[in-house]
């Protein structure tokens, strides 16, 4: 915890800057009683508050904003958990598919890294949807993205009880692979993004295309979906051949490429 606190700390003021990343440090220390008993720095964060934060990358800069933002900061913008070590390549008028976009910060990421990237999310809560077009605007980013708030993938016991339980996912339909590649023509994937709870295995069952046409995927892959390793087997079966993959247990976040990619044509 302690040092996962002090990494966040320098990428924060990398990131951000030295402010911000003090005020963190603030918010912290203000909330250490729950810090430790949940372990983990989600109450921190919430003290942050809704930004803006001005963010900067490697890849580029944006805004980010919205309720509970700071977490999401920290995992996708700070831990670089997609785009680490140049991972994040799209080439001119590229397509990035965001899987699980949730508010937005990593379709941000995306979209600051090439102007002219085109981008399509798929989001199932509403709250969320609702953050992630603000993040959009707040970008200028509305007239190169688009969002499909459904579920897309297998239908896991998490998909059921938020769907049954949570009303922000009471009227979200379900999408089939073969229907979000027409909706959206989609026969080509430059990035593809994923972090949908398990729902991710579907895309190494017989007859799933998205893998296939992808170039490049960054994907949290859950052990309650499948087991994790069984994934990685199949992203080699399917011809990634340049994989690498971060472990936490039994659960991971793989990022794969293909040797011949449209990107260097």
């Amino acid at each position: 915890m302690i040092n996962k606190f002090f990494a966040d700390f320098k990428g924060i003021a990398r990131i951000c800057d030295m402010r911000t990343a003090l005020r963190w440090a603030g918010s912290v220390a203000l909330s250490l009683p729950s810090v430790l008993k949940d372990r983990n720095l989600l109450t921190a964060d919430r003290m942050m508050g809704k930004g803006p934060f001005k963010v900067r990358h490697a890849v580029g800069s944006a805004v980010l904003v919205g309720d509970q933002v700071f977490s999401g900061l920290r995992e996708i913008w700070v831990r670089d958990v997609y785009a680490r070590n140049g991972f994040l390549r799209i080439p001119h008028n590229g397509l990035v598919v965001d899987l699980g976009a949730n508010m937005g910060n990593f379709s941000a990421m995306a979209l600051a890294a090439n102007s002219t990237t085109r981008l399509i999310a798929v989001e199932a809560s509403a709250e969320h949807s609702a953050k992630w077009h603000v993040t959009m605007r707040a970008n200028n980013f509305a007239d190169r993205a688009e969002l499909c708030r459904a579920f897309l993938g297998n239908f896991t016991e998490i998909q059921r009880s938020i769907s049954d339980n949570d009303p922000n996912y009471a009227d979200t339909p379900e999408i089939t692979e073969d229907d979000f590649l027409s909706r959206f023509n989609i026969d080509y994937i430059d990035f593809l993004k994923c972090d949908i709870e398990g729902s991710e295995f579907f895309m190494i069952e017989p007859g799933s295309r998205i893998l296939d046409i992808t170039d490049r995927v960054a994907i949290e892959v859950h052990n309650f979906g499948g087991e994790a390793q069984h994934f990685i087997d199949a992203l080699r079966a399917r011809g990634f051949d340049n994989i690498m993959v971060d472990w936490f247990g039994a659960e991971c976040i793989a990022r794969a490429a293909r040797q011949r990619t449209r990107s260097s044509d």
